[in-house]
């Protein structure tokens, strides 16, 4: 398999600052961002307010459905174009984030998000592809495959950070439930589990800064 030098992957649990790190790799290399949670975002948007309850209403529904992602850089966030609609903060609340996470463990559904998120890459562009998956199973010709880690005590803090700042209550060890519960399904799942590909360059990201991050991402980079 030829690899591609303008695609990188960046793959991990949640928590481990993946969204930071492919927009600020995409600000300074003037890519492409695929965030592929916000397009399971869009599964659990459209069950929601359209009334597709099975996958083959929903399947159907991508099918013969114009969707693009925009990446917007000043945001720092991804937005889809469904059918000549930009959806953004709608897809951003907890109840379709649920309902995305139950739809995602659908083995048709999946299929048909990765033909889209598949077509997010742009060769005269180049991409930043964010997600679980992105180096085993969307983008294995990718050259620079990076897998980011880091403790769930410590992701649990960062999300309580996030939720704190949004001005929500947080009970810490309900937190971290949910992110040991969420690994252990991520890591045992079927299809397209949780784990690193072969050729990764694993980070913990526990004790380093976002800055430091990206510059350990670009001397790999440099080197292709």
């Amino acid at each position: 398999m030829k690899l591609v030098k303008n695609i990188i992957t960046i793959d991990g649990p949640s928590g481990v600052g993946k969204g930071t790190l492919a927009f600020s790799l995409a600000e300074r290399l003037g890519w492409n961002v695929l965030d592929s949670g916000l397009l399971y975002r869009l599964i659990g948007y459209l069950s929601i307010t359209k009334g597709l309850e099975t996958t083959q209403e929903i399947v159907q529904f991508l099918n013969k459905s114009k969707i693009e992602l925009i990446t917007n850089l000043n945001e720092g966030i991804c937005e889809i174009e469904l059918n000549n609609n930009i959806l953004g903060k709608e897809l951003r609340n907890e109840n379709i984030a649920s309902r995305a996470a139950e739809l995602a463990k659908e083995a048709e559904i999946r299929n048909a998000i990765i033909k889209i998120q598949r077509n997010a890459y742009d060769p005269e562009k180049g991409l930043i592809a964010d997600g679980r998956d992105m180096g085993t199973i969307i983008f294995p010709e990718a050259a620079l495959k990076v897998f980011l880690q880091a403790s769930p005590k410590v992701r649990a803090e960062r999300r309580a950070n996030q939720l704190k700042e949004k001005g929500m209550s947080v009970i810490m060890h309900d937190l971290l439930e949910q992110i040991q519960q969420r690994d252990k399904e991520d890591t045992n799942r079927k299809i397209s589990p949780l784990k690193p590909a072969d050729d990764s360059l694993v980070i913990d990201t526990s004790n380093l800064s976002i800055e430091k991050v990206e510059e350990k991402v670009m001397e790999n980079f440099k080197k292709l």
